[in-house]
């Protein structure tokens, strides 16, 4: 190891309290409302919008929430990520594989019709939530920047370093933050199936290494932002377009 870790922040009451919600309180909500049946889930355009503002502006007003706690316990706000990404060589090789694995993943969800298929005729509330034209994406995008503003400062700004205020600030602390921080994150997208909760997982981990080797949220949060935006521009493509293609079906072959 090359680079420079992270300096130790101390931890108080408040950090404490934040963590048990972020670790107890957001799990276990978010485990019951998985025992929600979503068979035949689905939202209008008006409800799809209202969820993306809605969800946009909770995770915007958790982030600022962290960031309040943050500076309440005299913790400068650059120690949370705020500042300058530190350049390392190592982070091309992220990047790289970051961008590898999410072109694999659109791969093998879209490059075949029957993989297309597949894909959008789950029955869960990721796909019910997604857009499914250019309208809803326009909408989409808010929340893929409140996620990707949000969800850095709450996983990777805070949780990594609260996890490692307990371990320690050697290498295995900050190995221990981030496959402890990956699994909450990915707990908590539960409602996307098993098999999301996995891939989101392992792209959790690289963020986390992008983050701790920079020092800064920077990074990770144009890239979890970007990730974002792409998947939801691409699942309201084929999704419009298999909408286009029912309807010209029903059209030819009126029952």
């Amino acid at each position: 190891m090359d680079f420079p870790l992270l300096e130790l922040q101390e931890m108080k009451v408040l950090d404490h309290v934040l963590a048990f919600v972020i670790c107890v309180v957001a799990p276990f909500v978010a485990f019951s409302s998985q025992r929600i049946p979503m068979d035949d889930l689905s939202f209008d355009t008006k409800e799809k919008v209202h969820l993306y503002h809605s969800n946009a502006m909770f995770l915007l007003i958790t982030g600022l929430a962290v960031i309040t706690v943050w500076r309440i316990t005299d913790k400068t706000i650059g120690a949370l990520g705020f500042e300058w990404p530190v350049w390392h060589e190592s982070l091309v090789w992220l990047f790289g594989l970051i961008a590898f694995l999410y072109c694999l993943e659109v791969f093998f969800q879209f490059g075949l019709k029957k993989w297309r298929i597949k894909s959008l005729s789950k029955t869960n509330l990721a796909i019910a939530f997604i857009p499914s034209n250019f309208r809803e994406f326009l909408h989409f995008s808010t929340l893929a920047l409140g996620a990707g503003i949000g969800e850095e400062i709450i996983f990777r700004g805070f949780l990594i370093q609260y996890i490692v205020f307990w371990v320690g600030d050697d290498i295995t602390g900050f190995i221990f933050g981030a496959i402890f921080s990956s699994a909450i994150f990915a707990f908590l997208h539960g409602y996307q199936g098993y098999k999301s909760i996995i891939k989101i997982f392992f792209l959790s981990l690289l963020l986390a290494a992008i983050f701790i080797i920079s020092h800064s949220l920077v990074f990770v949060m144009i890239i979890h932002a970007l990730i974002d935006i792409i998947s939801g521009g691409i699942n309201a493509y084929f999704l419009n377009a298999e909408a286009k293609s029912k309807l010209k079906d029903d059209f030819h072959n009126p029952s």
